[in-house]
């Protein structure tokens, strides 16, 4: 992971997609897995560039000596891929694992459906070693565990958070918490109809809010006019803990032989959340053991699992997790959508038309059945998080000894599979450059991808993101909300984005908001 040395900064044309990458790549295409490892060149000559005996390949990204200090990740992904092929092996870089890039979907589908029961990727080694070392129920969580201890955990996650009939439960909830933002966004825009500067920050405080009300059993008041202390404290301790973790995993650090101030600050903000989540984990737990056993009533997420398992630090772990893994990929996702449909106009009609015809009356809850019939409102989540997508890469440890890229690479290996450039390359993705919500829906035939994996954004399998379902309520509603009652205008330069651990915007979001008649 020490390849993402680098912060990119890219704009965002008004038809969205805009990154072009290198596309020469070498057949990968599967064969009969003992005639093919016998036919693959060798570990050892799996390109890659070549570590020196002291500095490794650490030297290449020093600043002044490296060939490629300096470059975006964008742009080192594209060097790479143009230097050694669709495969490539990243070796010596110190406190990381020898690492294999792929960018050829083909390689994505081998590693992803050879993983086994249990499959492993490499966690955060910071978030690891703060939930060993520091953390005070000692419970890991999804993103660190592995082997057996993750498979128990999951499967017990499993039958709550994948659960269609779950989400629906929070269908009006979380639509409560749309039409709370939409309030919000009238009263904090400008008399020109322009959001603030700081209008990502909004968002943060609506993912915030509709994510602890699946994982705390509780709102937080995030959106209220008056500064909530809890609050806005979790969502400062949210952005800290990221910052963080990308200095401690994604830049040269001594963190692993001295406590330096970054792991310091990992620690504090990391200790507030899962204090936060203790003590409204406790709460579920006190509401579950004084009301009467035959009530009838909906259980909550957070109830049912600590009715499964009976151990809130299990509670406490999938909460943590919710927030972390939940609420900036959520507001970035959302972000994105409004600004492509905010420089799409013809698109943004569409979803207008959409919008009027299954939500009549906007003062009345949105239903289940009007969610789902938001077919072209999906569409475009879907293709916005094509042309920007939040989670750039998957990471997993093979799942045994695969050909990848014509080179055999062991059981166990680091592989880092770069949907974020296939989803944008017309190799895979007819007119990729352009929104084009139709591309997922029936009428888009000829736009659709020609790889399944060339699009991965929640991952793939059994270690798919577990939160997947409520992510995409929570978007869908805030979405629906927004464009029922507004029209979005874009006249600010195009969008600047920037990849740390997950992708991060980083252009003030000044909509011009347009009240519909």
């Amino acid at each position: 992971m020490t390849t993402l040395l680098r912060t990119v900064q890219r704009g965002t044309s008004a038809g969205c997609c805009r990154v072009r990458f290198a596309t020469r790549s070498k057949s990968t295409a599967a064969q009969g897995e003992p005639e093919a490892l016998a036919a693959a060149g060798p570990w050892d000559e799996l390109p890659g560039p070549k570590p020196s005996p002291l500095l490794g390949n650490a030297w290449r990204f020093i600043p002044g000596v490296g060939n490629y200090a300096g470059l975006k990740t964008n742009q080192l992904f594209e060097r790479l891929h143009e230097e050694y092929g669709p495969a490539v092996k990243l070796a010596g870089m110190p406190g990381s694992p020898t690492m294999v890039l792929l960018r050829d979907p083909v390689d994505f589908e081998k590693v992803l459906r050879s993983e086994g029961q249990w499959p492993e990727r490499r966690a955060f080694p910071s978030m690891e070693y703060y939930q060993r070392t520091y953390k005070t129920n000692r419970r890991e969580s999804l993103a660190t565990s592995q082997g057996k201890d993750w498979g128990d955990f999951r499967s017990a996650v499993n039958q709550v958070m994948m659960q269609p009939r779950s989400v629906r439960e929070y269908v009006e909830p979380i639509d409560a918490v749309a039409r709370d933002f939409v309030d919000r966004m009238r009263g904090v825009r400008g008399p020109d109809g322009q959001m603030p500067a700081d209008f990502s920050n909004e968002m943060g405080k609506w993912a915030m809010e509709s994510i602890t009300y699946v994982a705390l059993d509780t709102r937080l008041g995030a959106l209220k006019s008056t500064d909530n202390t809890e609050a806005l404290a979790m969502i400062q301790a949210l952005k800290d803990a990221f910052n963080y973790i990308n200095q401690l995993d994604f830049q040269p650090s001594l963190w692993r032989y001295v406590t330096t101030p970054a792991l310091r600050g990992l620690i504090k903000s990391l200790d507030y959340i899962n204090g936060v989540a203790e003590k409204y984990v406790a709460a579920a737990m006190d509401r579950l053991q004084t009301h009467p056993k035959n009530e009838a009533r909906h259980l909550t997420v957070l109830e049912q699992l600590l009715l499964r398992n009976e151990d809130p630090a299990m509670g406490v772990a999938m909460a943590v997790d919710m927030i972390v893994a939940g609420v900036d990929t959520t507001s970035t996702g959302a972000s994105l959508a409004m600004y492509c449909l905010a420089n799409n106009p013809e698109k943004q009609q569409a979803v207008h038309e959409e919008l009027d015809r299954v939500i009549p009356d906007p003062r009345e809850p949105l239903s289940i059945q009007q969610i789902e019939d938001l077919k072209y409102l999906k569409a475009c989540i879907k293709e916005a998080l094509r042309c920007q997508p939040v989670a750039f890469m998957n990471i997993r440890n093979t799942g045994k000894e695969l050909v990848l890229g014509g080179y055999s690479v062991p059981k166990g290996t680091c592989v880092a599979m770069n949907s974020g450039i296939t989803s944008t390359e017309e190799r895979y993705f007819p007119r990729a450059d352009k929104f084009l919500p139709e591309r997922w829906l029936p009428q888009g035939a000829d736009l659709k991808a020609r790889h399944p994996f060339a699009y991965l954004p929640f991952g793939f399998g059994a270690r798919m993101c577990v939160g997947k379902r409520f992510a995409e309520l929570e978007m869908e509603a805030v979405l629906a909300r927004i464009f029922r009652s507004f029209r979005l205008e874009w006249h600010q330069p195009p969008l600047q984005t920037e990849v740390q651990t997950l992708l991060q915007i980083g252009s003030p979001l000044k909509f011009t908001v347009r009240d519909r008649a």
